[in-house]
């Protein structure tokens, strides 16, 4: 009498994904891949736990972005040329998960070529150390990468900006350079006040807005910065839409020539304001 053996839960939640598989509603030939990529879904997990201690990321992420290298693999597998799967996936799975991070682990996106030209700065500098010569200044640096001093600038200052510090975190005492009492990095940044009272186009625009006719200063700000429609503004004055439009337009290029005045050598001639005596006509409706 032969005796069976009951399947391991790996082979019994295997079946289970497979069974599911042949009830989807799609094509014959994405049901055979999708097979494939279960019963091969190990190498996956194998490609992630070998990149894991090589760089960033969480696991569950290079686990994700490896399945989605086993699946592109499995699209062109050939089994007619006679390799193993393996030989084909875990090369794919492994590029998929250097692409993530080259890509899109990072917060801010630098350039693989600006990455890339760091990178090689970098062996050159351990080259040199590990010859017990001493390292090479920026410029000796951007010529021997055969580029220009401010393209390796850019690079170095990529490569120290990708790494961001929360604000809440504590301030080192040692690294303080000024003697306020602030325990946090966001105590040490200046307040939007203080900002804007050093500002001069903030204090010229404050100058500018003062000078207004105060309706269309109003008008101005509504449709502007409290974000009121122009069609709920013109109701809410009883006046005509296409004259409040053409009111705020004309105040707008007003204050763009003052700006351009003020701010420009060569100054525009300053055009005056529509006349606070002409009010708009009230529409029809009102």
């Amino acid at each position: 009498m032969s005796s069976t053996t009951a399947p391991t839960p790996p082979c019994r939640r295997l079946e289970r994904l497979q069974r599911r598989e042949q009830h989807r509603p799609i094509p014959a030939s994405i049901q055979k891949r999708n097979g494939l990529v279960l019963q091969h879904l190990g190498l996956a997990h194998h490609a992630a736990n070998q990149q894991l201690p090589r760089g960033g990321g969480e696991y569950d992420d290079l686990c994700q972005e490896a399945r989605l290298g086993l699946v592109k693999s499995l699209d062109r597998f050939e089994p007619s040329r006679g390799h193993q799967v393996s030989s084909y996936a875990i090369p794919k799975a492994t590029g998929q998960i250097l692409h993530y991070r080259r890509d899109r682990l990072h917060t801010l996106r630098i350039p693989w070529r600006i990455k890339d030209l760091h990178t090689r700065g970098m062996r050159l500098q351990e080259q040199r150390l590990q010859a017990g010569q001493a390292p090479f200044s920026d410029a000796d640096l951007a010529a021997a990468l055969g580029v220009a001093p401010q393209r390796w600038q850019l690079a170095r200052s990529a490569h120290q900006g990708q790494h961001l510090l929360s604000l809440n975190a504590p301030v080192p005492r040692g690294g303080r350079t000024d003697a306020t009492e602030a325990s946090e990095r966001i105590d040490l940044l200046p307040s939007p006040e203080s900002e804007a009272q050093d500002d001069p186009q903030h204090h010229w625009l404050h100058e500018a807005l003062q000078s207004l006719d105060p309706t269309h200063r109003r008008w101005l700000w509504s449709h502007w910065i409290d974000g009121i429609p122009l069609g709920k503004l013109a109701e809410r004055e009883c006046m005509d839409r296409r004259t409040l439009s053409t009111i705020l337009r004309n105040t707008l290029q007003h204050l763009r020539r003052r700006a351009a005045a003020a701010f420009s050598a060569a100054s525009p001639e300053v055009l005056p304001l529509p006349s606070p005596a002409a009010q708009p006509r009230p529409s029809a409706t009102h």
